[in-house]
């Protein structure tokens, strides 16, 4: 039986980048990863990651694992549903029954993105998810839409993606938002979108309209049409949780993400560190990336103090 100094679950910037650290310390490490994450389907260029300008998300996905199994770091395709132990001792199970061991945990497991919903199924935005004008994050995102005629679609609340426009609206003067679900909205946003000319239309999508990872338009259920320049989906975003809860890591209060002790990324449960969007943090790959670093210089330290006792 393998004992390593560090689990990593998660193989996205943040546990790619926490691997990297610890291999160059020579800390022995495991990243276990879905293969799911969100850089692996990205193929539009971000621009705000530093040192990597204008580089296609899967590329950076592609890059951030190979310098970090050069180092020393092992990476393996798995989907860990269960967690157990303690310092020094944790246990990770995967679905298939595989076992991983580890002195030290790292949960990097991000969130769940909920797409909107098309005649009932949301896997035909994966076409266009990531990969043109189909946008999800403001704070990574936004530039991307100057002047563009941008439509917001509210998979969820209206209040919700009423925030998303007005702050869209820094970029864009023409937008309007698509109340996929409730329409209702409440009178406090309702006026501040009056006030910036921000229609809300209630509707259901029968289909996409888009080639080539662009889409040009929605088709409503009522046989409706709505064309874009760029769209941009408002939705619940939600940790991936399951772990962190199964150890008895603090959950934060809004429900969504995981509370980590300090920003070291360490937790109430000795031995466990969370990282990345598991974290109450917004979501882009370079803030992952710190979240992953500094969690690994404090697992560092912390497996020399173990060392030395």
């Amino acid at each position: 039986m393998t004992t390593y100094d560090t689990l990593v679950v998660g193989g996205g910037p943040a546990g790619l980048t926490a691997a990297l650290h610890l291999a160059w310390h020579d800390r022995s490490v495991l990243v276990i990863d879905r293969v799911s994450g969100p850089l692996f389907f990205t193929l539009e260029q971000l621009h705000n990651v530093p040192g990597m300008p204008a580089v296609k998300g899967v590329e950076i996905q592609k890059r951030l694992r190979t310098q970090a199994e050069t180092m020393g770091a092992a990476v393996t395709r798995g989907r860990a549903v269960s967690a157990a132990g303690n310092e020094g001792a944790f246990v990770l199970t995967g679905e298939d029954g595989a076992t991983w061991h580890g002195r030290t945990l790292l949960l990097a497991t991000g969130v769940a993105r909920y797409h909107p919903l098309v005649d009932g199924d949301f896997t035909p935005c994966f076409a266009y998810a990531g990969k043109g004008n189909l946008f999800y994050c403001t704070d990574c995102e936004a530039p991307e839409i100057v002047g563009k005629d941008t439509l917001v679609i509210a998979s969820g609340s209206v209040d919700r993606a009423a925030a998303m426009a007005l702050g869209l609206s820094r970029y864009t003067g023409k937008l309007r938002i698509l109340a996929t679900a409730d329409p209702a909205i409440t009178d406090f946003w309702s006026e501040r979108l009056r006030q910036k000319g921000i229609a809300v239309i209630p509707g259901q999508i029968r289909r996409l309209i888009g080639e080539k990872r662009f889409l040009s338009g929605v088709e409503l259920m009522d046989g409706s049409t709505l064309q874009a320049e760029a769209f941009f989906v408002s939705a619940a975003v939600r940790g991936r949780t399951d772990l962190a809860q199964q150890l008895g890591v603090e959950i934060a209060s809004t429900g969504q993400h995981a509370q980590p002790a300090s920003q070291r990324g360490d937790t109430n449960v000795p031995g466990v560190w969370i990282a990345g969007d598991l974290r109450p943090i917004t979501q882009q790959v370079a803030v992952a990336m710190g979240t992953g670093n500094i969690a690994a210089v404090m697992i560092d330290q912390h497996l020399r103090k173990q060392d030395v006792r």
